[in-house]
């Protein structure tokens, strides 16, 4: 038990010092042990590990008014490279992504909705693309993360059900899993494509934000949730957490695996284009438009912050993107009118955060120290 708690510690003490140098880009040894109280013996320790894969590089001498001049150490982001793959539907996108979250290069592809064998022709032919591109400056990548819209078991690689690519049954595909990892020589890890990009946005906030929780929605084809719980993703017993289309008004309507839900049907690409022709053949979200997504969505947002008291609440996905600032600032008022906290609503940093998110599921299942 004691040897447990020991490797416990030192992963939290690893974890501490990289976000630090991950923020702050440049710091001392003696900086480092002053910012986490640890023992400079320990600091040294994890310097030297972070030295010897790269992570941090020794620059020279920093500039000081009196004393010694410390070495300064620098954030190398570019000495681990992931790669990130995010399926929504019709589009598969694939790219590639350093420590600091940066897509340093992606391939975009439209492909089937469904899981049969294109979709997996078109992840190997993405990875191909990226594999050619660091051949060629010389470089590797560490492993791949992939992102499946559905309810998807992260262990097992099993999605239970994903009705909008067809998946209304338990589909296993560790077969195509271990095929492609056969064939790259790189681990491949699977996850929901909110919960990934719940993680992607959350890890490149954390340099400049203070929040340990966060709540992603993300409205495209349907809509989905990722819930951060003390800088932790939670997936739930039966991998379900976030499955908010499946929401209901009362009991007169039922839920199904073999279909979408009814806030998933209510709030829906193909409903919204229905319903609004300005937003079928332009894409444009006019005020009539954003009082139904605020009226429809905020009370079920609403409920989900109240009851686990988040603060920070980020809206992401193809129809956020679409309503701009505009149906942010609604959402934002609609928002705390309903809740009993100060919430931040806001939108995403990064441009493809499924990507960023799948990206440091693999480097931090090879590294643990990065998530």
């Amino acid at each position: 038990m004691k040897a447990l708690i020991s490797a416990d510690m030192k992963q939290i003490n690893r974890k501490l010092v990289f976000d630090i140098v991950r923020k702050r880009k440049e710091v001392t040894r003696v900086e480092l042990s002053e910012i986490t109280g640890m023992s400079s013996p320990s600091i040294l320790t994890i310097v030297n590990e972070f030295l010897q894969t790269g992570i941090l590089v020794e620059q020279g001498k920093m500039s000081t008014t009196m004393g010694r001049h410390p070495m300064s150490l620098t954030f190398n982001p570019d000495v681990m490279f992931s790669i990130g793959i995010e399926f929504e539907g019709n589009n598969l996108s694939a790219g590639l992504v350093n420590l600091d979250g940066e897509i340093r290069f992606q391939t975009v592809s439209r492909i089937p909705s469904n899981l049969g064998d294109y979709f997996f022709d078109a992840v190997e032919k993405s990875i191909d693309k990226i594999e050619a591109l660091l051949t060629k400056e010389g470089k590797s990548y560490y492993g791949i993360g992939m992102g499946i819209p559905g309810a998807v078991n992260n262990k097992t690689n099993v999605i239970y059900f994903a009705p909008y690519i067809g998946v209304n049954e338990p589909l296993d595909i560790s077969p195509q899993i271990k095929r492609l990892e056969e064939r790259f020589g790189k681990p491949i890890f699977v996850e929901n494509d909110v919960n990934a990009s719940a993680i992607g946005e959350f890890y490149v906030r954390q340099t400049g934000e203070t929040y340990k929780d966060l709540l992603y929605i993300s409205v495209g084809s349907g809509i989905g949730a990722g819930i951060i719980l003390n800088k932790e993703l939670r997936h739930g017993r039966n991998c379900l957490c976030g499955e908010v289309g499946y929401s209901l008004p009362d009991a007169n309507e039922k839920v199904s695996r073999e279909r979408t839900g009814w806030l998933e049907h209510k709030i829906s690409h193909t409903t919204l284009c229905e319903m609004f022709p300005d937003y079928k053949n332009s894409y444009l979200v006019n005020e009539e438009m954003r009082i139904y997504i605020s009226d429809t969505l905020c009370p079920y947002i609403a409920n989900l912050t109240n009851a686990l008291d988040l603060d920070l609440v980020v809206l992401g996905g193809e129809l956020f993107i679409n309503g701009g600032s505009k149906l942010l600032e609604v959402m934002h008022d609609t928002l705390n009118q309903l809740t009993l906290s100060d919430l931040q609503v806001k939108a995403c940093i990064t441009d493809y955060p499924g990507i960023v998110g799948t990206a440091m599921i693999a480097s931090d299942n090879l590294f643990k120290t990065i998530l």
